[in-house]
């Protein structure tokens, strides 16, 4: 059964006007074709949907339930085109993005501000969170994607993934941190102080002890590592070491600033690396504006990888 949209058009502007001449004229169409399309209608229905009464047309029983669910339709149909041409409109779309704390800093703003330069009517709308949080959040559809690590969902097929990359994390201090007086730096040594990081995925605690320690915990649901001080915004990072107790896990490019005014200085030797990247559900299509905002991380990515190896000529 066929109930077509010009039907539907015709039967709620013969209700409205009361009149077949009336509405007609308002369609642009012949009388005699609309009471053709009416007709048609009420066929393929098998219900009698008018009443033609002395001096005005009214609807049966059959033609109020018509009117009430063609009205939804019709409503329903041109506020899902509307928001079609939303999202297909790059220089007007919406676009909500979760990141997690090293990717936000590296790429997600200075992206996002590039994107912007170029389709200033964009909308954005950019979280920070923990890897984990990302994660859920992607899952919940409630962002268009993420930008996180990702070890523990790539075998789930819901899932599409693209890796950005992957990066050499290192532990920082204070020029005058008492660590350094040592002549050989081990994992266990830095275990001993407070750490300042985001929450780690298992992968990268396997070597940790399983109590509680002065750096910080495992999680005994996940096998994550807890820091001591868990931030979620790798900002301001040398206000973390000032006491000269805390050592901050981080990449080069992250600390740039902060070494090269000498504020803190890289532990030789100890390094983690990190590997996060795009996830978004293969259900969930993304409109042109989330994708012209993957391009812009992508490409900043690239750099980044460039600047950190520059770095490392630099501080080993």
């Amino acid at each position: 059964m066929v109930i077509t949209e010009t039907r539907l058009t015709h039967l709620i502007s013969v209700v409205r006007h009361g009149h077949f001449g009336l509405a007609a004229t308002s369609l642009g169409i012949s009388q005699p074709a609309l009471s053709k399309s009416i007709q048609g209608l009420e066929a393929t229905l098998g219900v009698k949907l008018l009443d033609r009464q002395r001096d005005r047309v009214v609807p049966t029983t059959f033609g109020e339930i018509v009117m009430q669910y063609g009205t939804q339709m019709l409503h329903g149909q041109q506020e899902m085109l509307a928001n079609l041409r939303s999202l297909n409109d790059l220089d007007s779309g919406q676009v909500k993005v979760s990141f997690g704390p090293y990717p936000s800093v590296a790429s997600g703003y200075p992206a996002a501000g590039r994107l912007l330069e170029k389709h200033p009517n964009i909308k954005l709308s950019l979280q920070i969170q923990d890897w984990r949080d990302v994660l859920d959040a992607v899952i919940e559809n409630r962002v268009d994607f993420g930008v996180a690590e990702q070890n523990e969902l790539e075998s789930d097929t819901r899932f599409q993934f693209e890796v950005l990359g992957t990066h050499l994390a290192r532990l920082f201090c204070d020029p005058e941190h008492p660590i350094l007086r040592q002549p050989r730096i081990t994992l266990a040594d830095t275990l001993q102080y407070p750490w300042a990081s985001p929450r780690l995925p298992a992968r990268l605690s396997n070597a940790f002890p399983r109590e509680p320690f002065p750096a910080g915990r495992i999680d005994p649901l996940n096998g994550d590592f807890v820091p001591s001080v868990k931030f979620d915004a790798p900002i301001h990072l040398s206000d973390f070491t000032r006491g000269k107790s805390v050592l901050v896990l981080a990449s080069l490019g992250l600390a740039e600033q902060e070494l090269a005014a000498g504020k803190m200085v890289p532990l030789p030797g100890l390094t983690f690396r990190g590997r996060y990247g795009f996830l978004s559900l293969k259900s969930h299509a993304l409109s042109p504006a989330a994708q012209a905002f993957i391009a812009e991380i992508r490409a900043v990515e690239a750099e980044y990888v460039q600047r950190e190896e520059r770095l490392a000529t630099i501080y080993g």
